[in-house]
């Protein structure tokens, strides 16, 4: 465990040079992705009745469709990241349970719940004034909105109302959860706390079901990321160039083995393996940017890049969780309006084009009243369980 915790120092410091504003470049694109697959899936024809097929329009309809493996990227970043905040407490012997949740939750709840508010909001219009169906049962739809505010979508309840890209938040939340769990389980000596560890991981693992317990596999890609050391035989320049390579030809599989064009003859979601697959590779390329790349690159002036990194990066997280009931809204107003999608040709793509980056000014817009108010929402947090244990102690001392 010594030597574990020796390669995480020395990844964590490697983690602090240029090599943060690809990643999070990588994520802000990521989150783009995700809204051109759900954008274009209502905006174009199916690909069966694109009237002119060539090869161009064969590319757009991919690059449309890589929404699913961006979503494995984000695992594989989120393991990562959310470890690396854990170890470096643990390493640093500053681990508290209670800063921990703050940090976590804070930064979830301070999007999901204005985000449900506006599902709701959308949904309701789409109902009453463009023929969606949706809302029948008044029960049922409050029962789906406290469940995704506890994050228990796809296990109790389901993803609320048309905002369906709420399916991975619970996915995240729990492994925020089950990783420290099982950490502080490996290396606390205690026994009593040794099984409290236990019987946590299994409730959880047994409550959240084997898909989800199966894809926290994929998450941890990102944990071994921190706590694999340096090896010469990736030493070579190449290997970054070669990840990279590697990974634009994995990431179309995906989506063609869900849509039976690729190693099956019928859709499927048994896709593991091909998202397993996905998530070693970026990996992989993760890997060989820190361990390869980052000398190089460490002294290299990225301002301009660096900042539409971080830009990007500062709004994503509120792109992916309002996108879909904007589109869905806007669709149902076109559809009652007789819109059945656009031929793919250089006017329609330019509609897209158009579409993602109003969408994107839309969550750039929301991100400033939540996302980017976590640090508000932290301080107050920890300020108040701070006075109180202030007040306790007073009182203990009273007594």
């Amino acid at each position: 465990m010594n030597r574990l915790f020796f390669n995480f120092s020395k990844v964590n410091k490697l983690l602090d040079s240029n090599v943060s504003i690809y990643l999070d470049f990588i994520r802000g694109l990521s989150a783009i992705l995700v809204v051109m697959e759900h954008l274009s899936s209502r905006l174009f024809v199916g690909y069966g009745n694109v009237e002119n097929p060539n090869i161009l329009v064969s590319l757009l309809y991919m690059l449309n469709i890589l929404g699913g493996p961006a979503v494995i990227i984000f695992f594989v970043l989120s393991g990562l990241f959310i470890s690396r905040s854990v170890l470096k407490a643990l390493y640093e012997e500053k681990w508290s349970w209670k800063t921990y949740l703050i940090n976590r939750l804070s930064r979830l709840m301070v999007v999901l719940v204005p985000a449900l508010l506006l599902t709701l909001v959308l949904d309701i219009i789409a109902v009453k004034f463009f023929e969606y169906e949706g809302y029948t049962n008044a029960y049922m739809n409050l029962k789906n909105f406290v469940g995704n505010l506890f994050f228990l979508q796809n296990v109790y309840v389901d993803v609320y109302g048309s905002n369906a890209p709420l399916w991975s938040l619970n996915y995240e939340f729990w492994y925020y959860i089950l990783f420290p769990i099982l950490l502080l389980l490996i290396l606390n000596k205690r026994k009593v706390a040794k099984l409290f560890y236990f019987l946590s991981a299994i409730l959880i693992i047994s409550t959240v079901g084997v898909r989800m317990s199966t894809y926290f596999v994929i998450w941890l890609i990102g944990t071994s990321i921190l706590l694999l050391p340096k090896t010469n035989l990736l030493k070579h320049r190449l290997f970054p160039i070669m990840s990279f390579a590697l990974l634009l030809i994995v990431l179309p599989v995906r989506p063609l083995v869900m849509t039976g064009r690729l190693f099956t003859n019928q859709w499927t979601e048994n896709l593991f393996i091909v998202d397993l697959l996905i998530g070693l590779v970026f990996g992989f390329f993760i890997y060989s940017l820190l361990h390869v790349t980052s000398n190089s690159i460490r002294n290299i002036e990225f301002s301009w890049f660096g900042g539409i990194s971080k830009r990007i990066t500062a709004f994503s997280f509120s792109l992916y969780l309002i996108h879909y009931p904007i589109i869905n809204t806007v669709y149902y107003w076109g559809a009652k309006n007789g819109f059945s999608g656009l031929q793919p040709n250089l006017g329609s793509i330019a509609i897209e084009f158009l579409l993602i980056i109003f969408i994107c000014m839309i969550a750039f817009y929301f991100s400033r009243i939540t996302e980017a108010q976590t640090y508000r929402v932290r301080r107050f947090l920890k300020g108040k369980t701070n006075s109180n244990r202030d007040q306790e102690n007073k009182q203990n001392l009273a007594g």
